[in-house]
């Protein structure tokens, strides 16, 4: 993917980059610390990007590759993957760990990120 900071999922490619597009984010993000190798992190990729999309640009989603960047997923207290992060004005919000279902995600992001009322 390329570097604009307006893409509502991206891959983090520097410590830099997740500074700018994720602690400078203007609206909530959810980082995705995952691996290549995990079969779970790889079932859940696609459950996260339906239920970002579903959001209609309120949150983004940064995708954190841990074997490129250990040194994110230390600073973060990652102990293992998938480990999901809501990041909101340069804070961790809310984490969960592990598979979860698209309805436990969906309630997941939704306490740390309430729908605007109409």
């Amino acid at each position: 993917m390329t570097s604009t900071g307006r893409q509502p999922i991206f891959d983090v490619e520097t410590r830099k980059d997740f500074e700018q597009r994720v602690i400078n984010s203007d609206r909530p993000v959810v980082v995705d610390f995952h691996a290549s190798w995990c079969c779970p992190c790889k079932a859940l990729a696609p459950r996260l990007e339906n239920i970002v999309s579903e959001q209609g640009g309120r949150v983004r989603l940064a995708r954190v590759d841990i074997d490129e960047h250990g040194e994110l997923a230390m600073d973060y207290n990652v102990g293992s993957v998938p480990s999901l992060m809501v990041i909101s004005n340069g804070k961790v919000v809310n984490r969960m760990v592990g598979l979860q279902t698209s309805e436990y995600i969906r309630k997941w992001l939704h306490k740390a990120v309430p729908h605007p009322k109409n």
